[in-house]
């Protein structure tokens, strides 16, 4: 015996499914990204809070400086930035950890790259990527190098580019013999901090990134 309620039921269930996914938001990551107020602009960046965390052991620089290139692109990812110079700690403010001062030296010989793959137009917030990072450290007798990436997300209202490397891999490297207890390698540290960055380079405003199908 056939159950005319059920059938009512499943065509109701269907009708309903089928309108939601007629009114759902289609979901296509941008291939055009517009860097302004002008493509290329150099542009400078500061940030007073970057903290690697080794093995629960935070490697705090009160301030860090970037420096690069930024430039309109197609793509997906689509590679929109240089780095070209970073520095970590200042003779004013070096940077420190709980078992001694900390001496960075980023290499950015090839440029770290910014890479963009999402882009939210209510916000104004790109999501993407830092690639190609390489540094060495050094904490009393130990001295090693950081490499990989960092996930990046740049809002464009604040000029703030955070970095963080949730779902992204740093590994330590040529972790010397001074090391133990510190550092060995195939560590795999987080890295996070907001850079304001400003355009172009020592100036006052803040670029924008703008992503569109």
């Amino acid at each position: 015996m056939r159950n005319p309620i059920g059938k009512a039921a499943l065509v109701a269930v269907g009708a309903t499914a089928a309108v939601a996914l007629a009114t759902a938001p289609a979901l296509a990551a941008p291939t055009t990204w517009t860097v302004g107020p002008s493509s290329p602009e150099t542009f400078s960046a500061l940030s007073t809070n970057t903290v690697l965390d080794l093995n629960g052991i935070p490697l705090t620089c009160p301030a860090a400086t970037a420096g690069g290139n930024l430039f309109s692109a197609t793509g997906n990812p689509a590679h929109v930035g240089d780095i070209a110079s970073a520095a970590f700690g200042s003779e004013a403010d070096p940077c420190t950890s709980p078992v001694g001062p900390v001496e960075p030296v980023a290499d950015t010989s090839p440029a770290w790259q910014l890479q963009a793959t999402d882009y939210d137009a209510a916000t104004g917030t790109t999501t993407g990527y830092l690639t190609g990072i390489n540094a060495s450290l050094t904490v009393l007798t130990c001295t090693f190098d950081v490499t990989g990436e960092v996930n990046a997300t740049y809002t464009n209202s604040t000029g703030v580019l955070t970095v963080s490397n949730a779902d992204r891999l740093l590994t330590v490297v040529n972790a010397s013999a001074g090391c133990a207890g510190i550092a060995q390698d195939g560590d795999h540290p987080t890295f996070n901090g907001d850079y304001t960055v400003v355009t172009p380079a020592g100036g006052t405003a803040h670029p924008t990134l703008v992503g569109t199908e």
